[in-house]
């Protein structure tokens, strides 16, 4: 072993480059599955191809691949207008390759040209195999058999939120000439791209949680490319739409090709716009039918009236003369009985009119006695009430008599005459002689002048 040749990785790899030039000379046309795809912001567009094996699907080889910047600019456009679709993940191809190896990068093809027809055959062979799985799962018709309803009012709507065609369907069914009130619902989701197919299920699924709440669905799109439609031939989505409880319209804006969710959808349209108009169109014929209906029931209803008539005035006529007669018969009992009954209430008046005036004469004998009496017995009391009065009066006054001889007595100006006076200290009573010291001056009030002091001791 040590005596083998030693060389760098480098060196090992250009060994391993020219004996690729040598093994791998010119092109080499190749049929692979596209496993990823990304492009570059340079333009270069860089996949990862596959082979699967076809028993078990596993991986069976893979190869990086390069469409350089240059030859993508051409290819792109000339694959996608071919087969209405982009080079995405999942799909197989016939693509012409150069094999490379690269020192640092190692092995890879780089991609030179590409067969859109054959991407078109391999397709077309999956979307007959989605085709005949659902026609052979019993499910292909599913959709198509429910009952479309007459009025379909509420419309659970699956688009993006910012698809133009759902707009133009919105206004279409807001402005519609006959004034028709349509309630829509929209679930979000992605219309196109690799996620789409997920996210189209998944909002089927949410309507799903409140199917009751609906009457259609209806799955538009609108102002995307046709190489954007790949998703609407998916086996499971069409499965789910094909299985789905309520009646489903699809208008997924194209006019060449009808995907596999179109062929099992309960209706297929061109645009989102027309997906409105058949809604409206649906409005109008259940008017139609409405007013048909009312009109035959009038028409009905006057004949059976006619008939009912007919049949009613027949034994009427005949049973006119009797009622006539019957009548007159009626009316003169009826005439003795008023007569007679006159009478009675005749003799009944008089007779509680005279009990009447008997009962107010007594009422007014009775009405003057009472107040008679009661005239008298309130000059009584008024009589006692003044005396009483007057009692009080005079009592109160002998009080008040005495009360002024006592205040009188307690008057100040009497009590100085009597002899007292009244001793001041800044200007108040002085009752303790503790209060002043010596040399403080203080007034004292006679009944006639005062006289101020000065403390010496």
């Amino acid at each position: 072993m040590l005596s083998a040749e030693k060389i760098t990785l480098f060196e090992l790899n250009q060994k391993v480059k020219e004996a690729f030039a040598l093994a791998f000379k010119g092109h080499y046309w190749v049929i692979a599955e596209i496993s990823e795809t990304k492009e570059n912001s340079s333009g270069h567009c860089y996949l990862e191809l596959i082979q699967k094996e076809d028993i078990n699907d596993t991986l069976k080889a893979k190869a990086r691949a390069t469409i350089w910047a240059y030859t993508y600019r051409m290819l792109k456009p000339y694959f996608e207008t071919s087969t209405g679709r982009p080079l995405s993940a999942g799909m197989k191809v016939l693509v012409l390759v150069e094999v490379v190896f690269h020192e640092a990068h190692g092995y890879s093809l780089n991609i030179t040209d590409i067969e859109p027809n054959f991407t078109l055959g391999d397709i077309e062979q999956k979307r007959r195999e989605a085709i005949e799985k659902l026609v052979a799962e019993g499910v292909f018709d599913m959709n198509k058999s429910l009952e479309f309803p007459l009025l379909p009012k509420r419309v659970a709507v699956i688009s993006s939120t910012t698809a133009a065609g759902l707009q133009d369907f919105v206004n279409q069914l807001f402005s519609n000439k006959y004034g028709y009130k349509v309630e829509h619902t929209l679930f979000a989701a992605n219309m196109q791209g690799s996620g789409a197919e997920e996210s189209i299920i998944d909002a089927l699924n949410r309507i799903y949680e409140s199917q009751n709440d609906f009457d259609i669905v209806a799955i538009i799109r609108g102002g995307g490319s046709q190489a954007d439609l790949s998703c609407f031939d998916s086996y499971w989505l069409a499965a789910h739409v094909a299985q789905f409880p309520l009646p489903i319209i699809t208008g997924i804006g194209h006019d060449k090709d009808t995907s596999v969710v179109d062929l099992v959808a309960h209706k297929k349209l061109k645009t989102p716009t027309a997906v409105a108009e058949f809604i409206i169109d649906k409005f109008f014929e259940a008017e139609t039918i409405i007013v048909e209906f009312k009109e035959r029931l009038v028409i009905a209803l006057e004949d059976v009236f006619t008939a009912h008539k007919q049949q009613i005035e027949q034994p009427l006529k005949s049973l006119i003369p009797n009622i006539i007669q019957s009548t007159s018969n009626q009316k003169v009992i009826l005439e003795r009985k008023q007569s007679k009954f006159s009478l009675v209430i005749n003799r009944n008046l008089a007779s509680e009119h005279d009990y009447l005036l008997r009962t107010i004469k007594s009422f007014e004998i009775h009405s003057l006695m009472k107040l008679t009496n009661s005239k008298n017995s309130i000059k009584g009391i008024n009589q006692s009430f003044d005396n009483r009065i007057n009692y009080f009066f005079a009592n109160h006054k002998n009080l008040t008599d005495r009360l002024e001889g006592k205040i009188e007595s307690l008057n100040p100006i009497n009590i100085f005459r009597m002899g007292y006076s009244l001793t001041t200290f800044n200007g108040k009573t002085l009752k303790d002689s503790k209060l002043v010291e010596k040399g403080c001056t203080i007034r004292t009030i006679l009944n006639q002048g005062l006289i101020e002091s000065t403390v010496n001791y």
